[in-house]
């Protein structure tokens, strides 16, 4: 009979897409997660995945038997998280979508928080772009992720921190010696561009300016972004949080009119949070008010 842990196993393979990520995120080896999906195939007797050298494809069998599976954890989850409410305790599990950004600053604390305060939970994170983490939140993958408003209308939207945002450049750069910046001043500058998964402000403060920007590289990774801009490829328009640890050649310019992003914690719309989705909330806004 087929057991929760190969439901673990073949449910975060999927999620991830290769063998060793998996073993890393449940800490076994590549060749026991192999061994896993194998035994679970022969459980089942069907082929669930072909494994292709550079990813993992779902058979159309392993769609459906993962779409059962999802359900089947998402209920051992609650059930988790209902049996320690009845301790009247803060445990269970917690599934939190994060961003990059947002993982950087401010989650070491809060999950330092949880481990010292309350070490019977167990969060699960999941990091992904928003367009990922709305669609975790509304297929009920993840219970909380960690957004930035605007967001869909079928999300409750709890807001924690609010980011500005700065203009990056190299040291040498002819705009480094300005105090200040408009926005203006970087229409004829070659862009590093953030992604919309990543970010959506800055294509949306450039378009409602009627800046139309040379974009010579369009980047996913928040860090790559900064790399770049160090090297003197070009400007960049970041989240101020993001450069708690920026290269040393990079400056920072803010803007004369402040354009700021909105980060919150999202949920699904009328659901009800569990104690310790309620206090990881509580704990986010706590440590963000010192960012």
């Amino acid at each position: 009979m087929a057991t929760l842990a190969q439901y673990m196993a073949f449910h975060t393979l999927i999620n991830t897409g290769n063998f060793t990520e998996t073993g890393l995120k449940l800490n076994l080896t590549q060749s026991s997660i192999s061994h896993t999906i194998s035994n679970l195939e022969a459980e089942l007797e069907l082929s669930l995945i072909i494994r292709n050298r550079n990813n993992i494809v779902l058979t159309s069998e392993g769609k459906i038997v993962y779409e059962h599976i999802s359900k089947i954890l998402q209920q051992q989850q609650q059930l988790e998280t209902t049996v320690a409410n009845l301790k009247n305790l803060i445990g269970g599990s917690l599934s939190v979508g994060i961003l990059p950004s947002v993982s950087l600053v401010l989650l070491p604390k809060v999950l330092a928080y949880f481990e010292q305060h309350h070490p019977s939970l167990t969060i699960r994170l999941m990091e992904g772009d928003y367009d990922q983490i709305e669609e975790w939140l509304n297929n009920g993958v993840v219970d909380v992720g960690f957004l930035v408003d605007p967001y869909s209308k079928n999300l409750v939207f709890d807001a924690v921190f609010d980011d500005e945002l700065v203009c990056i450049m190299y040291k040498d750069h002819p705009l480094a010696n300005e105090d200040k910046l408009q926005l203006e001043q970087l229409k004829h500058e070659r862009w590093i561009m953030p992604k919309r998964t990543i970010d959506r402000d800055v294509s949306r403060i450039l378009s409602e300016n009627k800046i139309y920007p040379h974009i010579v590289y369009e980047i996913s990774v928040d860090q790559v972004i900064l790399t770049m801009v160090n090297e003197n490829l070009g400007i960049s328009i970041v989240p101020n949080s993001l450069l708690i640890h920026a290269p040393k050649n990079l400056m920072r310019k803010n803007f004369y009119e402040s354009y700021v992003r909105r980060v919150g914690i999202a949920y699904k719309r009328n659901i009800h949070l569990s104690p310790a989705a309620l206090k990881f909330v509580e704990v986010s806004k706590y440590f963000a008010s010192g960012l």
